[in-house]
Formats: C-alpha cells, sequence, structure tokens
C-alpha cells in the first residue's frame, strides 16, 4: 500500500482566557475565536509528530512521499461560519504536552497560553524572535511559529474535517531545515485580532477513545504493472476476492494481499483446464478501498496511491499497517475502471488487526 500512516505523539489547546491553564489530556482540540459578551477568547491546537521511524522508511525505501496531509476530525464544532480558513504553522520551540484538562482536572504543568513548559514558567518568547518566526502580538504569548512552509485549508459550506497538505513542513522538518516541535493550527492573526466572532473548531485528540485520532497521511504510487503472459481480464460481470486473507494482521508489520478476479460467469470451452481457476489480470485503473467495519469510515480511500499491482502470478496489493488503530475489523472493497465504465465491488471480506 503507498500510504504511510504518522499519528500524533502529543497535543494539547493553550487559551487565551486561561493562560496558566494546561490541557495535555482533554479528549478535544479547540481552534477558536469567540467572545463572551465584549471578552475575547482564542484558542489553538497543537500538535507533535515524531518523524524518526518515518526518516529511517524514508531511507531504506520501504516508503516514499509524495504528498503528506494532516488529517483531524472534527466532532460537534459551535457557530462556525459559512466561509473561514484554517492554517496551520510550524512551531518554534519545544513544549510540554502535560496532564491537564479544561475543566476537571486543572493544572498549570506543561504547556499553556503563556509558557511553553507551564511550571518551569519558560516562556515562549524567552529572548527575541528566532530568523524567520512570529508569534502573537502580545508579545510572544500563545506561541511562536515559523511563517515559511505553513499549510491551509478553507472551508465552504462544509464540515471543518482537516484534511490538509503539509508536505512541504514535513518536509523542512525532515531535512533539518526547520526543528520538528510540532505544528499549530489557528485562524489568521487578522481574524484573531478583529471585532468578529468566529466560532469554536472542534477536533478529536489523541487521548479520543474513538478511531478519529490525529494522523499525518503520506501517500504515494506504489503501483507495479507486470503481467507476463497472464491475459487481461475484460468482462463487464466479475467477481473479486483474496486468495491468502488471514483472519488478523498485526500492527506495525507489512503484508502481501493476493487478488484474484474472473468472470462471475466463464463460457464453457472444450479444455481440460477449470475456468473458475484461470488467473486474469485487472485493468492498470484498478483500486482498493479499507472501511472501518465499525463506523464505516474510509481509512484508505480509492485514489492514485491505492491502485493494485500485478506480477506474473496475478494481481496483489501491499499493505502497510505500521501505526493503525489495532483491535479493530476492517472491510476491503475494489473499484475497476473499464471500457465501460467503473465497477464497484463490495466483497464483504474484513480482516483484524491485532497488537504486535
Amino acid at each position: 500500500m503507498a500510504y504511510y500512516f504518522m499519528t500524533a505523539s502529543k497535543d494539547a489547546t493553550v487559551y487565551l482566557q486561561q493562560p496558566n491553564q494546561n490541557t495535555g489530556l482533554d479528549e478535544i482540540l479547540e481552534v477558536s475565536k469567540i467572545f463572551y459578551g465584549t471578552v475575547k477568547d482564542v484558542s489553538r491546537a497543537l500538535l507533535k509528530f515524531d518523524v524518526g521511524h518515518l526518516s529511517k522508511s524514508l531511507s531504506d525505501g520501504s516508503v516514499k512521499m509524495k504528498n503528506a496531509y494532516l488529517v483531524l476530525k472534527e466532532t460537534e464544532s459551535e457557530e462556525i461560519p459559512l466561509d473561514y480558513t484554517l492554517y496551520a504553522y510550524a512551531i518554534s520551540g519545544s513544549w510540554n504536552m502535560g496532564k491537564g484538562t479544561r475543566f476537571d482536572e486543572i493544572s498549570t504543568s506543561g504547556v499553556t497560553w503563556k509558557h511553553r513548559e507551564g511550571d518551569t514558567k519558560t516562556e515562549w518568547l524567552e529572548n527575541n524572535l528566532a530568523v524567520g518566526t512570529t508569534s502573537n502580538p502580545n508579545d510572544g504569548t500563545g506561541g511562536t511559529w515559523y511563517t515559511y512552509n505553513a499549510a491551509s485549508q478553507s472551508f465552504n459550506y462544509s464540515t471543518a474535517d482537516i484534511s490538509m497538505d503539509v508536505t512541504d513542513m514535513l518536509k523542512a522538518w525532515m531535512s533539518g531545515s526547520i526543528p520538528n516541535d510540532g505544528l499549530m493550527v489557528k485562524f489568521a492573526n487578522d481574524k484573531e485580532n478583529d471585532v468578529n466572532d468566529y466560532g469554536i473548531v472542534k477536533l478529536f485528540s489523541k487521548e479520543t477513545h474513538t478511531i478519529h485520532e490525529p494522523k499525518i497521511i503520506i501517500g504515494w504510487d506504489d503501483q507495479s504493472y507486470l503481467t507476463g503472459s497472464l491475459s487481461e481480464l475484460v468482462s463487464d460481470d466479475i467477481k473479486v476476492g483474496i486468495t491468502n486473507l488471514k483472519k488478523e494482521y498485526k500492527v506495525n508489520t507489512i503484508i502481501s494481499m493476493r487478488v484474484f478476479a474472473r468472470e462471475m460467469y466463464p463460457l464453457k470451452t472444450f479444455t481440460n483446464s477449470f475456468a473458475y481457476n484461470t488467473i486474469k489480470y485487472l485493468p492498470k485503473n484498478s483500486y482498493y478501498q479499507i472501511r472501518d467495519f465499525a463506523s464505516n469510515d474510509v481509512i484508505v480511500p480509492f485514489s492514485e496511491y491505492s491502485k493494485i499491482s500485478c506480477d506474473s502470478n496475478g494481481n496483489y496489493i501491499t499493505i502497510d499497517f505500521t501505526n493503525w488503530q489495532s483491535d479493530r475489523v476492517y472491510k476491503i472493497e475494489f473499484k475497476i475502471d473499464g471500457i465501460n465504465g467503473s465497477q464497484y465491488i463490495d466483497t464483504e471480506l474484513t480482516f483484524n488487526v491485532v497488537k504486535d
């Protein structure tokens, strides 16, 4: 599979009106700009993704990278406008996640609006801003961040599920051109400081007990198509299955599934071979998709990065289960683009991903 998942190693929200309070263990991240009467509150979401394992995988060639997307799932946003834009900036300065929550486990230890390390009193702006960075107009409180390699996503009459291209930011971390201190999701500075209310965007954090923990999803096209002496399957009425499907796979492993396709009703011939067992290859524009069985959420979509490959033994797909959520059941589906259009095939085939 030409998808690789990175899950957040830490996250937290910082609030203007609770400048010394840590929220590292909250199940929700918030990005907001609201007024309580005449009192303005602003919140920003901070996330960190460790890239050490990715760096090793890029070096050994097991992972390549065409695009990288920050994926955050919305939950119960409040009073957001029809049109707005969110931004992600690389944070300039290390920070401690902490163990506080906004309403239950009150703590000043960990990252806050005023301090990167909470009770250690390490302020966001210790001396002067580093080259290429900026901050909140209020003397560095609320975080400091780099002005380049920023990412953004605009919303128009749509939900606030974030799928934001952070390829340039991730490459900057990988190259060492900027330290990897994570990223910050926020409204633009001018929006945070005007007189308008933009509501609260609520997003699942890494502490969520759902499948919606924050991710960076890396994709690339890894299709290999060497058909050898096989014949192409050209029927419009086909059956697709997996010959070596296992009941369960371990997280953090890479596996290969053999995809077998045939005509639903092969023509009878005067041969000694059984038509149902004849291996034929699918069209090159054939794809797979993987869903979480319980929630029906798409984990791997039909895309240029989920093409089915082929060798002399037939079709196959390779799946990297690194950082997949374990103890879940997943379902696989297929889409075949032929000369007469697309066929969508729900095989009802499922498998479990379990802890290694």
